[in-house]
C-alpha cells in the first residue's frame, strides 16, 4: 500500500515538473506571435508614411519601422510599441489616432516580426526600443518625445521610459508583469513557474519620473482588468489610470472617452 502511494506521489511530481518544463519552453511562443512579411511587401495606409530600416550596430540586424507624418503642425513624435501578434501592416493603421493630433509616429516591428531580422526575445525588444529612441532623439528633444506601449508593447515602452527622459508614457491595455498575467490565466496553480519573458512593467513604471497615463477596459479578455489594476497603486499622484467601461482588449479606440482623453494628452 505504501509502495503504491509512493509511486503515485512520484508520478504526480514527475508530471508536474514536466508540465512546468513544457511551459518554460513554450511560453515564449505564446507571448511572441509574429507574422513574417515578404521582403517586397508594400505597406498600404490611408495616412502618409515612410518605410525605413534601423540597423543594430553590434549584430547588423535590420529593424523594420514606419515613420508616419503628422497631419498638422508638428508637436513632437510618439514612439509606438505594438502588441504581441501580427506586424506593422496591422498595427500601422492605429497610428492615425495619433497623427491627427499633430504628432509624428515611429512604429517598429520587433525582431522576427514583419520584415525585421532576428528572433523575438525580451532582451531583443529592449534593444529595439533603444534603437528606436536613438532615431527619435536625433530629430526631437526629450520633452517632445512620447513613449506609447500597447499590450505587449507596455514591456519595452515602460523599460525605455524607466531609463530615458521623455514627455510622457502612455500604456494601453498593459499587464503588471508576465508572472501575474500567467497566474490569472492559468487553470492550475503553478507557483514555482517563473515565465520568461518577464517584462516587469510594475517595476519599471516606479522608475519613471514624468507623467504616466494608462488605459484599460473592464471587459478585457486577454489581459484581465484586475491584472492591470495592480499598476494603479504604483502610480504617482498626478498619473492617470483611465478605466474604459465595457472596453475589451482591441476596441478602446472606438470609445469616445478614449479618443477625448488621448486628444487631451496630445495637446
Amino acid at each position: 500500500m505504501l509502495h503504491r502511494i509512493k509511486r503515485i506521489v512520484i508520478t504526480g511530481i514527475v508530471i508536474y515538473l514536466s508540465v512546468l518544463g513544457l511551459l518554460y519552453v513554450f511560453h515564449p511562443r505564446i507571448v511572441f506571435q509574429p507574422d513574417v512579411l515578404p521582403p517586397d511587401h508594400q505597406f498600404n495606409f490611408d495616412h502618409s508614411f515612410t518605410e525605413l530600416f534601423l540597423i543594430h550596430e553590434e549584430s547588423g540586424e535590420r529593424l523594420n519601422a514606419l515613420h508616419f507624418a503628422a497631419e498638422d503642425t508638428v508637436k513632437g513624435l510618439v514612439l509606438y510599441f505594438h502588441g504581441n501578434a501580427d506586424n506593422l501592416q496591422r498595427w500601422g493603421r492605429y497610428t492615425a489616432d495619433i497623427t491627427r493630433h499633430g504628432y509624428e509616429v515611429l512604429a517598429i516591428d520587433y525582431p522576427g516580426y514583419g520584415k525585421s531580422d532576428g528572433k523575438a526575445t525580451e532582451e531583443g525588444l529592449y534593444r529595439s526600443a533603444e534603437l528606436a529612441l536613438n532615431w527619435a532623439q536625433e530629430r526631437f528633444p526629450a520633452d517632445r518625445i512620447i513613449i506609447y506601449g500597447r499590450s505587449l508593447g507596455s514591456g519595452p515602452a515602460s523599460w525605455l521610459a524607466a531609463r530615458h527622459p521623455a514627455r510622457q508614457l502612455i500604456l494601453e491595455t498593459p499587464f503588471s508583469n508576465m508572472a501575474q498575467l500567467f497566474r490569472k490565466q492559468a487553470s492550475v496553480a503553478l507557483v514555482p513557474f517563473q515565465p520568461h519573458p518577464k517584462f516587469p512593467v510594475d517595476q519599471y513604471i516606479q522608475q519613471v519620473d514624468y507623467p504616466i497615463s494608462i488605459f484599460h477596459g473592464t471587459n478585457d479578455g486577454v489581459i484581465p482588468y484586475r491584472v492591470a489594476t495592480q499598476l494603479k497603486p504604483l502610480l504617482k499622484p498626478d498619473d492617470q489610470f483611465i478605466t474604459i467601461k465595457d472596453g475589451s482588449h482591441n476596441d478602446l479606440r472606438h470609445f469616445p472617452e478614449y479618443q477625448e482623453l488621448l486628444a487631451d494628452l496630445l495637446k
